[in-house]
C-alpha cells in the first residue's frame, strides 16, 4: 500500500501489517492491523506525525519519498512512543538529520532511551502551537492513552485530529483508507478498545472532555481508517465503553476437558435464553480471551465454569482471570460452576481468584461430580434465577 492523499497537503504514509499473528505478542489479529503515519505540509515547513514499526521501515521511507524528500522534513511529531509507532525513528532521522522531534517531555525521554540517532527536540505542553506556514499544529496533553507520554495533534485550519492509539481498531486497510471505503466490524474496534485501552478508561473520558467542543472534520488514528464520513463515531463508542454502561446480558465463560463442564454450560445458556435474557457463551478451549474481554466490558453478570485440573483450576480459566485482573475489568457478579472427579476444593479456589479480581460471587455455587444430576440442576436453576434477577 503506497501513500494516500487525505486532504490537500496532508498525506497518509503508513503501512499494513499482515506478518504478525499476535498484536503486542498477545492479541490475535487475523485481519492484520495498520500502522498509520501522516505528512503535513505547510507553506514553508513539513511535519511527519508518528512513524511505523521498524520491520516496515523500508516501505515506510518509500511512501514518504512519494510525497517529500525525507531531508526536507522539519518536524517529527511523536503522539505515542510505542515501537509500532516510533520504531522507524532512527531510519527517518538518518535521512532527515535536521528534523526536530516534537513530543511531551516523557516522550522525548523515552525516544532518547530507545533510539541511537541524536536529535534536537521540542517539548510541547497542553495548548502549545507549532506553525508550519499556513498550517498550525495544536497539541493536547492526553497522558495514559495508553502510555504516560501520549498527546493529540490537531491541525487548526483543517480541523483534523491525530489521536494516536485511542479511537483505533484492529484490521488492515488493504489499499483503502477512509471510513466510507472500509467495513471494519464494530467488534474489532471494541476488541481493540478492550485489549489495549480499557484499563485507562478514565483517561479516555478526560480526553473526551478536553476535545468535546473541538470541531473535527477528520479523525486520524494510528490504527484503522481515517474517519471523514463520521469522525465522531469512534469517539462516541470509546466514551460509551469507558463509561461502564452495561447491556442486559449474561456471559458464560468456561473450560472443559471431558464435556461435563460443557454440558452444564449449555444447560445454563439454554435456560437463561428461555427467560428472554441475552446470553453469550465462550469455550476458552476454542476462543482467545481477547474476544471475551470485548464482551466483558458491558456484561451485567457472568457465569464461570471450570473442571478440576490436577487439584486446581483449569489453566485456561486461570489465564482468563489474569487477563481480567491486568485489564482492570470492573466488579461484576459471578456465578460459579465446577466439576471434579476425585476430590477438590475447586469452588473455594475459584472464589478466592474472583475476589482478587474484585468480583462478587452469586450463590448458590454448583459443584458436580461427573455429569450433573437432578439435585445439581435444581441448584443451577436457583443460580439462574438469581442471575436473571440481577440482570433485569
Amino acid at each position: 500500500m503506497t501513500s494516500k492523499i487525505i486532504s490537500e497537503g496532508i498525506y497518509w504514509v503508513g503501512v499494513d501489517d499482515h506478518r504478525e499473528i499476535l498484536f503486542e505478542g498477545l492479541w490475535p489479529i487475523p485481519n492484520g492491523v495498520s500502522y498509520n503515519s501522516y505528512i503535513v505540509k505547510g507553506n514553508g515547513e513539513v511535519a511527519l506525525i508518528d512513524t511505523v514499526d521498524k520491520y516496515y521501515a523500508e516501505d515506510f521511507i518509500a511512501n514518504i519519498k512519494e510525497i517529500v524528500e525525507p531531508s526536507n522534513i522539519d518536524y517529527i511529531v511523536l503522539n505515542h512512543l510505542e515501537p509500532d509507532h516510533s520504531g522507524s525513528l532512527d531510519q527517518v532521522l538518518q535521512l532527515a538529520p535536521n528534523a526536530k522531534v516534537v513530543g511531551s517531555q516523557t516522550a522525548i525521554n523515552i525516544a532518547k532511551a530507545y533510539y541511537a540517532q541524536k536529535f534536537e527536540s521540542i517539548q510541547v505542553n497542553d495548548g502549545d502551537l507549532l506553525q508550519l506556514g499556513g498550517r498550525t499544529l495544536k497539541f493536547f496533553s492526553t497522558p495514559w492513552l495508553h502510555w504516560p507520554e501520549t498527546i493529540f495533534t490537531y491541525i487548526v485550519e483543517d480541523q483534523i485530529l491525530f489521536s494516536g492509539d485511542v479511537f483505533g481498531t484492529f484490521g488492515a486497510l488493504n489499499g483503502r483508507l477512509f471510513d466510507d471505503e472500509i467495513d471494519i466490524p464494530i467488534m474489532e474496534m471494541k476488541r481493540y478498545f478492550a485489549d489495549i485501552v480499557s484499563h485507562y478508561s478514565k483517561f479516555v473520558i478526560k480526553a473526551g472532555e478536553k476535545i468535546k467542543d473541538l470541531p473535527i472534520k477528520m479523525l486520524c488514528t494510528t490504527h484503522g481508517p481515517v474517519y471523514r464520513k463520521d469522525p465522531s463515531y469512534p469517539i462516541k463508542k470509546y466514551l460509551e465503553w469507558s463509561s461502564y454502561k452495561d447491556e442486559n446480558k449474561v456471559l458464560i465463560i468456561y473450560g472443559s476437558m471431558y464435556e461435563h463442564t460443557k454440558e452444564l454450560a449449555e444447560y445454563f445458556e439454554e435456560n437463561i435464553r428461555a427467560k428472554n435474557v441475552l446470553v453469550k457463551s465462550f469455550d476458552l478451549s476454542k476462543i482467545h480471551p481477547s474476544y471475551v474481554l470485548a464482551d466483558l466490558i458491558d456484561a451485567k453478570a457472568v457465569l464461570i465454569g471450570t473442571p478440576t485440573y490436577e487439584g486446581t483450576i483449569f489453566p485456561l480459566i486461570t489465564n482468563m482471570l489474569e487477563y481480567m485482573k491486568i485489564k482492570g475489568v470492573r466488579s461484576k457478579p459471578f456465578g460459579i460452576f465446577a466439576n471434579f472427579s476425585w476430590g477438590s476444593n475447586i469452588i473455594e479456589l475459584l472464589k478466592k481468584k474472583l475476589v482478587e479480581c474484585g468480583m462478587s460471587v452469586v450463590e448458590p455455587t454448583i459443584l458436580t461430580k461427573g455429569r450433573a444430576l437432578d439435585d445439581d440442576k435444581r441448584k443451577a436453576d436457583a443460580l439462574i434465577q438469581n442471575i436473571v434477577e440481577m440482570v433485569r
